[in-house]
């Protein structure tokens, strides 16, 4: 019997708290893989939660510095190369941190290159010009340093070929999934959320920057619903910042009643789901969207910006507005107001389509992208 390939994983982005977007990606591969012949190796900045991996996932914490880039160049190469039995591979899961000169092949997860596309978009940290420079470079090592790049869309891909042409014949696409941990929302469930936000609601779920677009959102519902008449709830969920907070205060002074629940848990998100009327994701820049497959795959019909990376997510499973057009966002929203029933299809048709998006396919195609990486090993000996 063969023994189980070897992969060095980076968990740094389950050692951050709530989960995310690529939390979710992360714990999908270290879920769904070992049972396929891998053993996984972490290495993280911090320690990681107990709930966040299996007892069977050795982690490997080295000291955390100020910075991630700090700690991809001075710490992580260090810790790889002291791990034994020697890795066959290793998994940078977080856009960069793959060092060069290593005894084994790499794999980079560049999940989306947004900060690149559209810099004025992104929180950076102070100053701001350095940040950028620093991210870019570390992006672009990152990808010539790796044998192999997987994203998330061809949105994505060709985001990736335009900055980084060098790279094209190593990227593989591989979709996220829905997680099996999400089923269908109980009545008790949907009726308890509809009962916590005062009856019907739309909802948006996801993080606070401003490429995600709430405030246009906000701004839609206040032209669809003039002094907030006639408005559903408004229920804006995800780990709250100063930008939440803003967005809140915008919302009532249009007189919407609104709701900041914070962050979801997993367990609670197909209830909030079931209990909208509607979903509605006006992000700016995606490179995926795994809020509107969450709802496609829940039932709940949804708004959403017709942007590529979304569009090859919920194709014709949404009802679309040109991105960053807010008077287009209103007019949407004031049909579904209009005419909930309308929306009767969409949640068929979303169902269907988020079944395509099944975790024993991510797993299909990372593996496939695990063995081509690994493949350059054989190659180079």
């Amino acid at each position: 019997m063969p023994r189980p390939t070897r992969v060095a994983i980076d968990l740094r982005p389950l050692s951050r708290g709530p989960s995310t977007g690529i939390g979710l990606i992360l714990s999908q591969i270290l879920e769904e893989l070992p049972a396929r012949g891998f053993e996984f190796i972490g290495v993280s900045d911090r320690p990681v939660p107990s709930a966040a991996v299996t007892e069977s996932i050795e982690v490997h914490a080295g000291r955390s510095s100020d910075g991630r880039i700090r700690w991809e160049t001075r710490e992580l190469p260090g810790i790889l190369r002291a791990i034994q039995p020697q890795p066959d591979l290793f998994h940078a899961t977080w856009n960069h941190g793959v060092p060069p000169g290593l005894p084994f092949p790499s794999i980079l997860s560049l999940h989306d290159v947004i900060p690149w596309i559209a810099p004025a978009r992104v929180p950076w940290p102070w100053p701001g010009a350095l940040h950028q420079w620093l991210y870019r470079r570390q992006v672009r090592e990152s990808a010539r340093n790796a044998a192999a790049i997987v994203t998330l869309s061809e949105a994505s891909r060709g985001h990736i070929v335009e900055r980084i042409p060098e790279a094209a014949s190593k990227i593989e696409v591989i979709p996220c999934a829905v997680p099996r941990w999400l089923g269908p929302a109980t009545p008790e469930a949907a009726a308890s959320a509809r009962e916590r936000f005062g009856g019907r609601y739309w909802l948006y779920l996801g993080g606070f920057d401003p490429r995600k677009g709430v405030d246009l959102l906000v701004e839609a519902m206040g032209i669809a619903f003039p002094g907030g008449r006639g408005a559903p709830a408004l229920v804006l969920a995800g780990a709250e910042n100063r930008l939440a907070a803003d967005l809140a205060r915008s919302a009532a002074g249009h007189g919407l009643r609104v709701s900041l629940p914070g962050y979801v848990p997993d367990a609670e998100i197909s209830g909030l789901l079931g209990g909208a009327e509607l979903f509605v994701y006006p992000s700016r820049h995606e490179g995926f969207g795994i809020p509107p497959l969450l709802a496609m795959a829940v039932g709940t019909p949804s708004v959403a910006s017709d942007i590529p990376a979304i569009r090859e997510v919920v194709g014709d499973a949404a009802v679309l507005f040109p991105s960053g057009d807010a008077r287009a966002l209103a007019s949407r929203l004031a049909d579904a107001a209009k005419d909930p029933a309308s929306l009767a299809p969409l949640a068929r048709r979303g169902k269907e389509r988020a079944a395509r998006f099944s975790v024993e396919a991510l797993a299909e195609r990372m593996i496939r992208a695990y063995e081509r990486a690994a493949g350059t090993r054989a190659e180079s000996t």
